[in-house]
């Protein structure tokens, strides 16, 4: 298997405040990448912890391997807008980041439906964190959580913004695994398996868990780590994760679209670089 893409991968958040040198961040990446056996890198940022201008900045060191996602603050509307209209259209970055829990917003706001149909005026996917009660949620607090989403709202937006690829990161968690299997029905939702793939596998087991992507199906997956720089336990990190994919009884074609085809098709990412 010659490719695996990365679709969730974050700088450390305080690493543009601190002054760190972006380049020194996409040599990091690089360098984690290589040693994970990863071909691409997603990188998502968080406004306002992290700028576009610093993901920019950190792709620059390496545009093959390393893919750019934008991140905005949702209100008010026209700034949110604007500004995601220069990430993608000015600074090339594929697709956009968003959130709630870390942000601070709810999925109900108007303006963030209205920054989902600029999304797909871009054509671009957009990735939202959806994660309840999984390992990773002690290992990493918001620092203030003043808007509760809830299981509707994830489910209501593939009818607000049905023109926008919808990647649900984190699969919803233990919690919500299934009922956001459920949600992914709809065309336009996908699921990253970031952290959670490794909680929920200990909980249903190998076999069940691979019924459940061959029943849904193995293109609605994409493989994600969820790994900030210097912060992920290993024992969730990356190496972890793939290990584990590749242990699923699954066929090499679905494996090999989780792991890396459809990341190329949904983010329209050439093998080529």
């Amino acid at each position: 298997m010659s490719q695996i893409i990365d679709v969730h991968v974050h700088p450390p958040l305080d690493a543009e405040d601190k002054g760190v040198n972006p380049r020194i961040v996409g040599e990091k990446l690089l360098e984690w990448a290589n040693g994970n056996g990863i071909s691409r890198v997603v990188v998502l940022p968080i406004a306002p912890y992290i700028s576009n201008d610093y993901i920019y900045k950190i792709v620059e060191v390496d545009p093959k391997t390393l893919i750019g996602f934008a991140s905005t603050v949702l209100n008010p509307y026209d700034k949110a807008v604007k500004e995601l209209k220069r990430a993608i259209l000015d600074l090339g970055l594929k697709g956009l980041k968003l959130h709630p829990n870390l942000q601070g917003f709810c999925l109900r706001n108007p303006h963030v439906w209205k920054v989902l149909h600029v999304a797909g005026e871009l054509s671009i996917p957009v990735v939202i964190h959806a994660l309840w009660i999984d390992e990773s949620t002690l290992y990493f607090k918001s620092p203030y959580t003043p808007w509760i989403n809830t299981l509707e709202d994830y489910a209501l937006l593939p009818y607000v913004a049905p023109e926008v690829k919808l990647i649900y990161a984190h699969m919803g968690g233990l919690l919500y695994f299934k009922e956001f299997l459920g949600i992914a029905t709809h065309k336009n939702v996908y699921l990253d398996v970031s952290y959670s793939i490794i909680t929920i596998s200990r909980e249903i087991g190998m076999e069940r868990l691979a019924e459940y992507i061959k029943l849904l199906g193995a293109e609605k997956f994409l493989f994600g780590s969820d790994t900030i720089l210097g912060c992920t336990p290993e024992e969730l990190g990356a190496k972890m994760q793939i290990n584990l994919i590749k242990r699923l009884p699954l066929n090499e074609e679905e494996r090999e679209r989780i792991l890396h085809k459809n990341a190329e098709n949904i983010i329209k990412i050439s093998q080529k670089g």
